[in-house]
């Protein structure tokens, strides 16, 4: 079961979503990576199941919060 999304089209969920998590972290040259993941409810094997949404190196905190809006946007669709 895969989340990703191509740039641009929104993907409905397979499965309900429990939550999302949100790392930034500073790297070299001012830099920083975003990562977004959603924690999944499989209701068939009843177990928690992690996706990837977006993983990126961005030059700004705004590029950052582009790239979590775009993802949880998405997310709020499927809802």
């Amino acid at each position: 079961m895969s989340l990703e999304i191509p740039a641009g089209k929104p993907t409905p969920a397979p499965c309900p979503i429990q939550f999302v998590s949100i790392e930034l972290t500073p790297i070299l040259g001012g830099k920083f990576s975003v990562s977004v993941q959603a924690t999944l409810l499989d209701e068939q094997e009843l177990e928690f199941v992690g996706q990837d949404l977006a993983n990126a190196h961005v030059e700004t905190l705004d590029d950052a919060l582009a790239i979590i809006r775009q993802n949880v946007a998405i997310l709020s669709l499927a809802a």
